[in-house]
């Protein structure tokens, strides 16, 4: 069996993507050591993968959060930290997150993927602005710049996008290396085990789920949900996906709140999913044919996702500053118009052959066999 080690950093969904796939390896025998920042060990480790600290760890501010994907991209320290990794550890195969420039340009003998953990075509502009910056940075200290992203990314043995073609805008040409892999489920069973058990008693359910993140999770932003849909004739299930206690929410009498539910229970029974328009929820939405109000948050490729999703007829696209009037309108909106289901369980049968991490194994296994060949 083969040991893959991932290089990643704490942004939210990229890590459940990391972990998922690694799930999938350690499935199929393989040992798994993810490298990343201090706040994911806990998650890494419980999940009984190999850990090592790697990077640095997400600011507590959000104002500080630009300024820290610049020093994702552009770590001064962290390539002299890998390969020392690197040579402890001595796996078979290196799977380096997109957002990683220094990780992915750093040489090695390794054969090595890289992973983006989103649409790959909707994120390249927004992201190549984040490269643009530290490559400015790097000009002050007469430094080479980093590659454009789409360069960088085609540079290694296989391109993983953990997406669909059809949500997608695959560039073109499309890179040789890649390989659409689907959507990477990665739940935390113990979590929604441990949950409250919740009883559809309405009809039409709405289902509230921001994300992961702290940075972009926070009682006011739920709460707002909430209030816009407290005198609407729905169902509402709410969670706080674990970021702050239920109690600091004012729940009206048509909603629950719980720390965390399960989206493959409740998001095939919601005739809308109110969220922040990150990859891993609002594919997870789809798959299940459940249409979207997006309010989008601090994540790169939120805005540009919620702008697809409206695009495609599959949810409407609100601002971060939206407010519980314009959020009650956009969910009126779609409970209103049955199309939206049509067409987001339409979208749905055309996910059915991607199936995430377990397809992303095998293509990370054929790579050390490449490697060894």
């Amino acid at each position: 069996m083969a040991h893959f080690a991932f290089v990643t950093w704490d942004g939210g969904g990229n890590v459940t993507v990391a972990l998922g796939i690694g799930d999938a390896l350690a499935a199929h025998g393989h040992a798994v050591t993810i490298m990343g920042p201090r706040t994911l060990q806990a998650a890494i480790e419980g999940r009984g993968h190999g850990y090592r600290d790697l990077g640095l760890a997400p600011p507590r501010d959000a104002r500080a959060r630009s300024e820290y994907l610049v020093e994702v991209v552009g770590s001064r320290t962290a390539g002299a930290d890998l390969r020392e990794l690197i040579d402890g550890l001595r796996p078979d195969a290196l799977v380096i997150d997109c957002n990683l420039s220094w990780a992915i340009e750093l040489t090695t003998r390794l054969p090595t993927a890289v992973l983006v953990h989103t649409a790959m075509g909707v994120y390249l502009p927004a992201w190549q602005l984040v490269i643009d910056a530290a490559n400015e940075r790097r000009a002050i200290d007469n430094l080479p710049p980093y590659a454009r992203a789409i360069d960088a990314w085609s540079s290694h043995e296989r391109l993983l996008v953990a997406s669909v073609p059809a949500f997608d805008r695959p560039p073109a040409p499309l890179p040789s290396n890649a390989v659409y892999v689907g959507w990477v489920r990665s739940p935390d069973r113990k979590h929604v085990s441990d949950s409250p058990r919740i009883e559809a008693t309405g009809d039409p359910i709405v289902l509230i789920s921001y994300s992961t993140d702290p940075l972009q999770n926070h009682p006011e932003r739920v709460q707002s949900a909430l209030d816009a849909l407290a005198d609407l004739p729905v169902q509402v299930v709410a969670t706080t996906s674990g970021i702050f206690a239920v109690d600091e929410l004012s729940v009206p009498d048509n909603a629950t709140a719980v720390d965390y539910l399960s989206h493959d229970e409740w998001m095939p029974k919601a005739a809308v999913v109110v969220g922040h328009a990150g990859h891993g929820t609002t594919m997870a939405a789809l798959y299940h044919g459940a249409p979207l109000v997006c309010v989008p948050g601090l994540g790169r490729d939120q805005v540009p996702i919620a702008a697809r999703v409206a695009e495609l007829g599959l949810g409407l696209a609100l601002t971060d500053g939206a407010t519980s009037v314009d959020i009650r309108a956009a969910v009126a909106d779609i409970v209103g118009d049955t199309s939206y289901k049509t067409r987001a369980r339409l979208f749905r049968d055309q996910c059915r052959d991607f199936r995430g991490a377990g397809a992303a194994a095998p293509e990370l296994e054929a790579l050390v066999e490449f490697g060894s060949a």
